[in-house]
């Protein structure tokens, strides 16, 4: 008798290490992009920064900022990216558990 070891309906270590990674690199990227940032502030006297809005600043300063603020707006999209991982292997285990292949044509479905 030969035993014969399950397969799991859905592998969850993939979603696990692209969320984690992910986590990651948004964290380091926008680190580096603040450090970027706060070492291209050069004070000048028309040189602007004022409940948020940067004006006459040199364009190292001003790239560097709109990139850190474009990173951090992504990093609020995380939760929603984290829902729709979970939601697709929610989806997925149902179909693997109704949408077997029937045993008539090759686009038939058995329910």
């Amino acid at each position: 008798m030969e035993f014969k070891m399950k397969n799991s309906g859905v592998d969850l270590t993939d979603l696990a290490i692209g969320i984690v990674v992910l986590g990651i690199v948004v964290t380091i990227g926008a680190t580096i992009l603040l450090n970027v940032r706060d070492t291209n502030y050069v004070e000048t006297a028309t040189c602007n920064h004022t409940s948020g809005i940067v004006t006459g600043c040199d364009s190292a300063y001003t790239l560097a900022d709109s990139a850190a603020t474009g990173i951090a707006e992504y990093g609020n999209w995380f939760d929603i990216i984290v829902i729709v991982g979970v939601a697709a292997v929610i989806l997925s285990l149902i179909f693997m558990a109704f949408g077997r292949a029937g045993s008539g044509d090759a686009g038939s479905m058995a329910y």
